[in-house]
């Protein structure tokens, strides 16, 4: 069931995720929403409920403001990762309230 709050625009760029434990996964970006991204990836080795830190390119960081993001992992299935960003979801959290 499909639970994301605003629209997909697909993208197609290199993004690194990092690891609590320092490891590095390299991906690709299929698609970008207001609060996330899914990304592809060769072997799912991160599950869901994980935090990891998102290194954007240089050259996309105006994406979300900054290079670096936090991100929870919504999903995992076969060949790609669903990342909900935690400081974007929280940022729109606080406009919807007001503050």
């Amino acid at each position: 069931m499909e639970h994301r709050y605003f629209p997909r625009r697909i993208e197609n760029f290199n993004v690194i995720l990092k690891r609590k434990t320092g490891e590095t996964i390299d991906t690709r970006v299929l698609d970008v929403s207001r609060e996330g991204l899914r990304v592809s990836v060769n072997s799912p080795s991160i599950c869901p409920g994980v935090i990891v830190d998102v290194i954007m390119p240089r050259d996309r960081q105006s994406l979300f403001g900054s290079r670096y993001l936090r991100a929870f992992v919504a999903h995992a299935e076969p060949g790609a990762l669903g990342l909900w960003l935690i400081d974007e979801a929280k940022k729109f959290d606080r406009a919807a309230a007001g503050n």
